[in-house]
């Protein structure tokens, strides 16, 4: 990537957003991020994260995870949304101790049966849940306020005043819609019959300090901009040779897609898997033959890691098949940590020895392994 080029783009735009009386973008110019995708470098973990604050989430009979599709972190608690095992959003201090599950599963006011997606409204202070073709309010302390329909399934959403950006799933025309409070819609974007397909959870829509909202289609190596109107591509991520064959891809059944995921068929063929932006760093995730390979840049510096499983030393978890980010803010990115896939009781220990000497509080976490880790750790490149 031209870094120069990059960092006088957004200081370009920065002036224009800002400036302009205009709504709309009429000129826009594309990022390039070129992957050197054969060119991996031997890094070890604490070469790109420094300070890491690391916290087991209860178990209890209430607060049972199976995976942990978001995390938000807002006023010194730590929100998850875990849609196959406790299905719902649940609530831990930063010491992680399981506080209230938000709303619970059902059909009724205040309930849902497979909630996709959250947002924390920081001007309210009021929890918003989409699932169930409707979105969910509540306050803080989990009271019910009130629900609002909509007219097509939700899978992600972000806010943004008192509109919403919305990725849709099903058979709808449009991957992605802008409606006002009462689920008016005010703009498409992305029409299916360019096979757009939905977003991942926690980087389907990036909002920036700039509050630009980005947006990224799963297995597309674009992520747009979108304006009032329009879906502009925003960063481009090239693989060069190694770019996933979108079209042939997508004429795979499910069962195929999924052995690209997860059994490496997608030979010679990049698809991301995670993306994580703040204002100074990019964080990418994907998988190609069956690896996993990292790209960290730092946007300011031009810095950049590219390495993969096999290349890196993961001398601050200990267990480089247990971690998994899991989206981030403007001062940490989330790591979510399972130990049941450390390879023993030692190599667990050991994680938990990196960041507390109190003796008690490792036997009790040793004892109960059931629920993840989080991770909070800050980069340093």
């Amino acid at each position: 990537m031209k870094g120069k080029s990059y960092l006088l783009f957004i200081l370009t735009f920065s002036i224009f957003y800002s400036c302009s009386n205009k709504q709309e973008i009429d000129e826009f110019s594309e990022i390039h991020i070129e992957i050197p995708v054969k060119q991996l470098q031997k890094v070890k973990m604490s070469d790109f994260i420094s300070d890491f604050k690391a916290v087991k989430l209860e178990f209890t009979e209430n607060s049972m995870l199976h995976s942990i599709r978001k995390i938000i972190r807002y006023k010194e608690m730590i929100y998850v949304l875990d849609i196959f095992g406790a299905k719902g959003v649940l609530v831990y201090d930063m010491n992680g101790k399981f506080i209230r599950k938000i709303g619970s599963v059902g059909r009724g006011p205040g309930q849902y049966a497979m909630p996709q997606d959250f947002i924390i409204d920081t001007d309210t202070n009021e929890i918003e849940i989409i699932g169930n073709r409707k979105i969910i309010y509540f306050a803080l302390n989990g009271q019910y306020l009130k629900e609002s329909t909509i007219e097509f399934t939700g899978t992600n959403f972000l806010k943004k005043g008192n509109e919403y950006y919305i990725a849709i799933g099903g058979r709808e025309d449009y991957k992605v819609v802008r409606t006002d409070e009462n689920g008016i819609i005010k703009a498409h974007y992305l029409p299916t019959y360019s096979n757009y397909q939905n977003g991942e959870a926690f980087s389907c829509f990036i909002p920036l300090n700039m509050q630009e909202i980005l947006f990224r289609p799963k297995e597309r190596d674009t992520i747009y901009l979108l304006t009032l109107t329009d879906a502009i591509p925003h960063t481009i991520i090239d693989f060069g040779d190694y770019k996933l064959k979108i079209d042939e891809f997508n004429k795979l059944d499910h069962s195929q897609k999924a052995a690209y995921y997860k059994r490496g068929q997608n030979i010679n063929q990049c698809i991301i898997r995670n993306y994580f932006e703040n204002s100074n760093y990019i964080h990418m995730v994907y998988n190609m033959s069956g690896t996993f390979y990292e790209y960290i840049l730092n946007k300011k510096t031009e810095r950049h890691l590219h390495f993969s499983n096999n290349t890196l030393t993961d001398d601050i978890i200990g267990s480089k098949d247990s971690r998994w980010i899991t989206g981030g803010d403007e001062e940490y990115v989330y790591y979510v940590i399972e130990p049941y896939k450390f390879k023993s009781t030692k190599q667990l220990r050991e994680f938990y020895e990196r960041f507390t000497n109190d003796e008690n509080y490792i036997k009790e976490m040793l004892e109960e392994t059931s629920n993840p880790i989080i991770l909070f750790a800050k980069y340093k490149l």
